[in-house]
């Protein structure tokens, strides 16, 4: 992340926060204390606690995001909800899962407990009694997208954990270097859209979720930072470090830049795909021009 835009997001924390719970050290000048403490590099973001533990923070550089890590650090890694609450709980978070174990599933109690201290400073967890003969489930509320979804396959000792990640996932990420090559494998078209602040993210993920949800069958759709992968947009047939939508299908390398005057909007990005499916879009064979309807 630009350290500029990271020092907005961390300014407005402050702004919001005491000022004795967050400080600010310059590594620069305190290398000792930074290396004391691993910090290799930059930005990073260490959680103290009173008890001599330190926590890495491991998410996105928001202030949204860092406020609810905070946040999640004063609840226990797991929680125990009843009837009477559990519907607050399900909204306390972005990503919030509940276990229901009954006396006789104290393994899979243990395996969620686990996949809990992992997870903790990510997504919240609690756990709810089963009623007798009920078998066990763990619930998802993935409330930054609007997705319910619930397991009672437990067969796999990785199903905990697998079920974490797969609720879990954005339905709209973000593509980076860490994350693309998975991306690339599944072998699925890629709606790619630069962006060069969170706010545009934000505004586009908002606009294109339900049609990403309705197409993941068949697309992923992902954000890319214009700024910082400057040279993928070049790549995918818009101006260099340009913000804009491009499609590519990684089975055939062909790529489909967006360069219709109308504003990018779900209607017109559905209709975009479907001309493509239809033949009526050329691919970009890189040269100055873009072949259209």
């Amino acid at each position: 992340m630009d350290p500029q835009v990271f020092e907005q997001e961390w300014s407005s924390l402050l702004d919001g926060e005491a000022d004795e719970k967050l400080v600010s050290v310059d590594c620069s000048v305190e290398t000792e204390l930074c290396q004391r403490h691993d910090v290799s590099s930059f930005p990073a973001i260490r959680l103290h606690h009173q008890n001599g533990r330190r926590t890495r923070y491991r998410g996105p550089r928001k202030a949204s995001e860092i406020l609810g890590f905070l946040r999640r650090t004063t609840r226990p890694a797991v929680s125990f909800v009843t009837s009477q609450n559990a519907t607050a709980f399900q909204a306390i978070d972005d990503v919030v899962f509940i276990g229901r174990f009954g006396p006789d599933h104290e393994h899979l109690r243990s395996q969620f407990d686990q996949a809990a201290r992992t997870y903790h400073d990510r997504f919240s967890f609690a756990v709810a009694e089963a009623r007798q003969g009920q078998e066990p489930t763990l619930a998802c509320y993935n409330n930054l997208d609007g997705e319910h979804k619930s397991t009672a396959e437990f067969a796999s000792p990785r199903a905990i954990p697998a079920f974490v990640k797969l609720c879990s996932a954005p339905l709209i990420p973000e593509l980076m270097r860490s994350n693309e090559l998975s991306f690339y494998e599944s072998r699925k078209s890629i709606v790619h859209y630069f962006v060069h602040n969170e706010k545009e993210r934000e505004a586009y993920v908002a606009e294109m979720r339900p049609l990403a949800k309705k197409l993941r069958e068949y697309l992923h759709f992902v954000t890319t930072d214009a700024n910082e992968y400057a040279d993928a947009a070049e790549m995918m047939g818009l101006r260099r470090g340009a913000g804009g939508l491009s499609v590519q299908n990684p089975n055939t390398g062909d790529v489909y830049p967006y360069a219709r005057r109308e504003k990018i909007t779900a209607a017109t990005v559905e209709a975009f795909l479907g001309d493509i499916v239809q033949g009526k879009v050329q691919p970009w064979r890189g040269d100055a021009g873009h072949d259209e309807l």
